[in-house]
């Protein structure tokens, strides 16, 4: 080192050696050993700033489970923010109290829960617990040490009279059923827990009742070797008689037969006693929608041979009026309105009048909210208003068949045609009809329905002649035909809830002739499925995924109008546009809340752009549709640290693959209200495409179902995915109109926010 550098240095070194003692005395005065601070320093004035837990050999139970237990509360995230806005006026900062009295209950509180979940002997203090006596406050620390657990060793199963095996008691056709029902569906292992014991109580009890003994029952102990950290369960059973069903008693009707309730039974008079028919009754009863309450048990009665089963119930008013109003991104305000009677001239029929307006307002959707937080101005608004009448009869030949006959009428501004202003707010399409539909339910929430929709459609062009030589327009007669179209739909699975699922599956094929039987302006074969999977990853994490599958198969006129033919004629031309009409709503569609999220409802895809008479921009998207789709969603859903079990946050990867195949689903240039870019052809983009968007989410749990708030990103985007409708009409319109490429896009097109009720799928 050069001499100068070290004069340098060494005159500075003194310096630097007087402000790094500055320094470190700075550090003293600012924390005078406050973090460390020994406990009995803690006064009535020490407030709790935090609660954790430290396990020093390993962990069964959850932080929040253990909270749940004890005394002492820490503030959560909302607390948090609050006092770290308590310098805004209105806003105080919240202060929750420590005791230490508390504290030591807390202690033989985790103590005791331990015990009765199977740890005999856990080691529980708070040596750890931090005190910063600057701020007054501390950071509790449980440390634990739960110790070996007890397991289960051994069980048997006595009969209480005799002390003999509870098989040998058992008549000769149940011996082997009991056997394997022990075996495999008991679970009589791992660590032993009062509540196991009695959960096996109940199982061998109602798997008794479930077999013709309706006066089974159970008790239980427990022998426990803590040298060994074992535990030996015995269970004296006295069985009873075996019993048949000698009366059942109803109570509480009054404008409902009694033959009405015990036809919905899955049990009669001499039939052998089953506690699980029993509540299956119960179920069927509630379905009929005639009760508010439909309670089942079996009354006191002598311990014979026969059982007298009872069933109560209150009725619900005979005549209702329900309304229902909400909100959504294509119909804007909607208005559902409903007058019933349910037992409508007796034998349970239920009579409906239903009304249903989408109205589409507010039209401009970005002055009543910012587009970002609502619908694409790019994107058609829809409404439709809607009367029907629904009888529906809950028993045909079996009380697990059900039908219902529904006549309509309907006028809709469908989003896939052009507007008609000569009409009433624009609407294009009026249909009227009759839905016939039978439903079979051979398990609870497990179904098979079929029904055939018989219709009238009339959809208005804009665009009408009565001129027969002009082959390449649209007449009067063009857009009027019948619909006759048969659904049969199945839902299947294995699934904890099938109405919230969490773990299991479930599957939901659907299958959709159209022109089979009854002469119909559409002809086709469509087959789907969806398939849905729930998997807890742990208590309080889920993954859940669905796949869709689905291909559309036309014939006849159908596919002879709507494939590609190599040098289409102007007649060619004009009949694929029609079936194109006609067809649209029996395409397949991607993009939504509950789909692949980062697009609006249905426009992810091919698409094509339109002038639109109702939105104030005057431009456009009409989604063009598939032939055949296959998607995939995958969520994983995780608590919402610092708030309550009724929030959870989920992180999402959805994608679809959108084709055509075939047939030509683009409308041509020449359509109305399609436009065409400066080469002539429709602006539009490929019908086939991949589809992939990523993102992630808040839920709240409501009684009426999970509150759902997801950001999304394209990862996928087409050419007019990232262009605005108004931006691309304004280039093409222009006087020296501009090709595609050349419209700017916009970066926060990529992104989208949902929201909705209920789960995603």
């Amino acid at each position: 080192m050069p001499p100068s550098s070290q004069t340098i240095l060494g005159s500075r070194r003194p310096l630097l050696l007087l402000l790094v003692s500055l320094l470190a005395g700075l550090v003293a005065v600012a924390r005078p050993a406050g973090a460390q601070a020994p406990l009995r320093y803690a006064d009535v004035n020490t407030s709790v700033h935090d609660i954790s837990f430290r396990f020093v050999d390993q962990q069964t139970f959850a932080p929040d489970r253990l909270r749940e237990q004890i005394g002492t509360t820490g503030p959560g995230t909302l607390t948090r923010l609050r006092n770290r806005f308590a310098f805004l006026p209105g806003l105080q900062a919240r202060r929750l109290s420590f005791d230490p009295v508390v504290l030591q209950k807390d202690v033989v509180r985790l103590r005791q829960f331990y015990q009765q979940n199977g740890f005999p002997s856990p080691e529980i203090d708070y040596p750890a617990s931090q005190l910063d006596s600057s701020r007054n406050r501390i950071h509790v620390i449980f440390t634990i040490r739960e110790g070996p657990s007890l397991q289960i060793r051994d069980a048997e199963f006595l009969a209480a009279s005799s002390r003999t095996p509870l098989e040998a008691t058992l008549p000769g056709d149940l011996q082997a059923d009991w056997a394997r029902y022990r075996r495999t569906e008991m679970g009589i292992s791992g660590r032993y827990t009062d509540f196991k014991r009695t959960q096996i109580e109940d199982q061998v009890q109602g798997w008794l009742r479930n077999r013709g003994f309706a006066f089974a029952q159970v008790q239980s102990s427990a022998s426990v070797d803590t040298t060994q950290y074992a535990a030996d369960l015995r269970f004296l059973i006295d069985k009873g008689p075996p019993t048949t069903v000698s009366e059942i008693q109803v109570e509480g009707n009054e404008s409902v037969d009694r033959s009405i309730i015990l036809r919905e039974l899955p049990f009669s008079l001499g039939d052998r006693f089953s506690a699980d028919e029993v509540t299956e009754g119960q179920q069927k009863l509630f379905d009929l929608n005639l009760f508010r309450v439909a309670l089942a048990d079996v009354p006191s009665q002598p311990r014979d041979s026969t059982t007298t089963v009872r069933y109560r119930v209150r009725e619900r008013k005979l005549r209702s009026y329900s309304g229902e109003v909400g909100y959504d991104t294509r119909s804007g305000v909607t208005l559902d309105g409903s007058w019933r009677h349910r037992n409508f001239y007796g034998n349970g029929r239920t009579f409906l009048v239903n009304l249903i307006a989408e109205t589409g307002y507010p039209e401009n959707v970005p002055d009543f909210l910012p587009s970002f937080l609502a619908r694409s101005s790019s994107q058609e608004l829809s409404r439709r208003f809607r009367a029907s009448l629904t009888l529906r009869q809950p028993y045909i030949l079996s009380k697990d068949l059900s039908g219902s006959l529904s006549p309509f009428v309907q006028e809709r501004l469908n989003p896939t045609l052009a507007p008609d202003p000569t009409r009433p707010l624009d609407l294009n399409e009026r249909k009227f009809g009759l839905e016939s539909t039978l439903i079979y339910d051979f398990i609870p929430y497990r179904t098979v329905s079929l029904q055939h929709s018989l219709s009238r459609t009339q959809q208005f062009s804009g665009v009408e002649t009565t001129d027969p030589e002009r082959p390449g327009t649209l007449t009067g007669e063009d857009d009027l035909f019948n619909k006759s179209i048969f659904t049969l739909n199945g839902t299947f699975g294995a699934a904890d809830d099938f109405l919230n699922p969490t773990e299991g599956y479930i599957l939901r094929p659907t299958a959709k002739v159209g022109g089979l039987f009854l002469k119909s302006g559409v002809e086709f074969v469509q087959l789907n499925a969806e398939l849905s999977g729930y998997l807890p990853v742990s208590s309080s994490v889920e993954l859940a995924s669905r796949v869709f599958v689905g291909s559309t198969w036309p014939f006849g006129e159908s596919l002879d109008n709507l494939r590609r033919p190599s040098n289409p004629s102007a007649a060619d031309r004009r009949e694929n546009f029609i079936f194109q009409n006609r067809f649209s709503d029996n395409l397949f569609y991607a993009g939504g809340g509950s789909d692949v999220r980062g697009w609006s409802s249905r426009l992810a895809g091919g698409k094509v752009l339109r002038e639109s008479s109702i939105l104030r921009e005057g431009f456009a998207y009409r989604p063009i549709g598939a032939r055949s789709k296959v998607g995939l969603n995958l969520e994983a859903r995780f608590p919402f640290p610092g708030l309550g079990s009724s929030w959870r946050t989920a992180a999402f990867l959805d994608g679809a693959y959108v084709t055509s195949g075939s047939l030509d689903l683009t409308p041509p240039a020449s359509a109305p209200s399609i436009l065409s870019g400066p080469d002539g052809a429709a602006v539009s983009t490929d019908p086939s495409q991949v589809l992939v968007g990523t993102g992630a989410g808040v839920r709240f749990e409501t009684s009426f179902g999970f509150l759902r708030i997801d950001l999304a990103y394209k990862l996928t985007p087409d050419a007019l995915d990232l262009r605005a409708a108004e931006d691309v009409g304004a280039a093409v319109t222009a006087e020296n109109p501009l090709p595609l490429s050349e419209v700017d896009t916009r970066s926060l097109q990529r992104f989208r926010l949902h929201f909705g009720i209920g789960r995603s799928f």
